[in-house]
């Protein structure tokens, strides 16, 4: 377990593992949540579970990813709790000198509402270090969010096409 002394909550092992089974694409995405003293797996779905095709470089996981979106608001009520959660995000863009290249991110969103109690963002906020750390975050792309247009796939898709040149 990894303990992030600053808000005394720890990563459970499942989460990493979990992460692994993710990096390796065995899982599209993960959803965690703290409860009591520890973040643990909310959910882990696979492209099976979703039911979506493992290859969908060229819609940018639209699919995928509106299918995790309704998974996330569902496990917070609406967008009214708080939850981390990991997305591998497949999308085709245009590499320089490359031509078009399939490439996948993982993508780290914090999702800390205005509906959320005060005490409930400030232990999501002080206790995301712990979960990136756990989770190696030097590859991972994060986000944060506090309502529904801010993670909405066209939200997505704008802030990766700042970093790469994303086919819309």
């Amino acid at each position: 377990m990894f303990n992030n002394m600053g808000s005394g909550v720890f990563v459970n092992a499942d989460c990493q593992s979990a992460f692994r089974q993710l990096s390796a694409g065995s899982l599209r995405y993960i959803i965690y949540k703290i409860e009591g003293k520890g973040v643990v797996i909310d959910t882990a779905k696979s492209d099976d579970d979703i039911g979506v095709d493992t290859n969908d470089y060229e819609n940018n996981s639209k699919e995928a990813y509106e299918a995790f979106i309704k998974d996330l608001k569902n496990r917070t009520d609406g967008f009214t709790d708080c939850r981390y959660a990991v997305f591998d995000f497949k999308f085709a863009c245009n590499r320089p000198g490359a031509g078009t290249s399939k490439m996948d991110k993982i993508v780290f969103i914090q999702l800390c509402p205005d509906g959320a109690s005060i005490k409930k963002k400030m232990v999501y906020a002080s206790s995301a270090s712990a979960i990136k750390s756990s989770l190696g975050s030097e590859k991972i792309l994060q986000f944060q969010v506090t309502d529904e247009s801010e993670i909405a796939h066209k939200e997505l898709v704008n802030k990766l096409s700042e970093k790469f040149l994303i086919f819309k």
